[in-house]
């Protein structure tokens, strides 16, 4: 056999594995995505475990994918677990981000400020000016108990669209609460759902 005819096997069969590959990250990603819709978790997990999908998938993306799972299925302790699997990870400035915004709102949730703080780090770090602006808005209101921003979110909302007014007023609602002004809050608190219910009918 030629050395010709030799690099044409391999070539071929190089090619036979790279579509091969190609069909299974996909169709593994169809899966994925048919189970979450479906809100079947354990199949989601029991197919990011498979030694296959461990080759197809560099660790990062399985992690995300991982971490999507487990935010859905509102399992705090295995959260926590995939996020501190994911940090020590080598990642590109735009991985980081995803990561660090999804643990942001994470831990903002189940009032972790020590865990909040260290995502909000990384967003001031990789992400907009008006992405850090809104994260440590965020951080200050919900666990610092921070009324200092309610000046420049009044003044702010006559100009912003739906989205912006929902966020705004969801965050007037809990400075208010914190400086005790119960009636305000629920004012800002009914407002917000009304420009959400608005925004989503656009």
């Amino acid at each position: 056999m030629s050395m010709q005819q030799i690099g044409i096997i391999v070539l071929a069969a190089a090619l036979a594995a790279l579509i091969y590959v190609e069909v299974q990250k996909r169709s593994t990603f169809a899966k994925i995505e048919h189970y979450m819709e479906e809100q079947d978790f354990a199949s989601v997990l029991a197919l990011l475990d498979r030694p296959i999908t461990r080759v197809l998938y560099p660790a990062y993306n399985r992690l995300f994918m991982r971490l999507n799972a487990c935010l859905a299925m509102g399992d705090t302790e295995a959260t926590v677990r995939v996020i501190e699997e994911m940090l020590p990870l080598r990642m590109t400035k735009q991985q980081e981000l995803a990561l660090a915004i999804k643990a942001f709102s994470f831990y903002v949730e189940i009032e972790d400020k020590d865990g909040a703080g260290k995502m909000l780090e990384r967003i001031e770090a990789h992400g907009s000016k008006e992405m850090a602006q809104m994260s440590r808005q965020t951080y200050e209101i919900f666990l610092c108990g921070s009324t200092a921003y309610i000046d420049e979110m009044e003044a702010a909302l006559a100009d912003a669209p739906l989205p912006e007014q929902a966020r705004l007023c969801q965050l007037l609602a809990l400075q208010y609460e914190s400086r005790g002004d119960q009636p305000r809050a629920d004012e800002y608190h009914a407002r917000a759902k009304k420009a959400f219910e608005r925004a989503l009918k656009q």
